[in-house]
């Protein structure tokens, strides 16, 4: 009789812990499932680092515009002075 319900006990056990494997292996993703999934992940990381590049630039395109005015002025204000001073010296 211990025999008989050992074997039992053995092949409920066996056939509990195939049950318990079937049902863990379908719920796992696949290799194509966790591929997809980092290539969303990095997709999403490169466009806010490419967002964070764009907005930097276009700070820095403002800061050079303005800069580039200010060396027209001062240009505008250097070829008057050297104006004045050469039509002072002409006469």
């Amino acid at each position: 009789m211990s025999n008989k319900k050992l074997i039992i006990g053995v092949a409920a056990g066996v056939a509990f812990l195939t049950a318990a494997g079937i049902l863990l292996y379908n719920n796992k993703k696949s290799k194509k499932d966790r591929f997809i999934d980092e290539a969303e992940n990095l997709a999403e990381n490169f466009k806010s680092k490419l967002h964070n590049l764009q907005r930097k630039a276009q700070k820095e395109y403002k800061n050079a515009s303005s800069t580039g005015e200010d060396i027209t002025n001062i240009a505008k204000e250097r070829v008057s002075e050297w104006l004045s001073k050469a039509s002072s010296s002409l006469q």
